[in-house]
């Protein structure tokens, strides 16, 4: 059992060809799987709406110069929950 992930003889222009169209395919079918479960299904809106929220928090959070300095006011004690 070989252990390394390339062959002991190189493949055919054929094989090549082949190998490429067949990635070329399954990429393709897993694009268009995606998109139609985005089509049909609401929770997968909803995850995908989650998501965009969570990146663009993210990335305001890379993009704020002012994000180490003092201006931010913080609670000094935790909130009391009130009855």
């Amino acid at each position: 059992m070989a252990i390394s992930p390339f062959s002991a003889r190189p493949a055919s222009p054929g094989g090549e060809r082949r190998r490429a169209r067949a990635a070329l395919a399954l990429a393709a079918v897993g694009v268009a799987a995606i998109l139609i479960a985005y089509a049909l299904s609401p929770g997968v809106r909803h995850a995908v709406s989650h998501a965009e929220h969570s990146v663009k928090h993210a990335v305001g959070n890379v993009f704020d110069h002012d994000h180490g300095s003092d201006d931010h006011h913080h609670a000094k004690r935790p909130a009391v929950k009130q009855r």
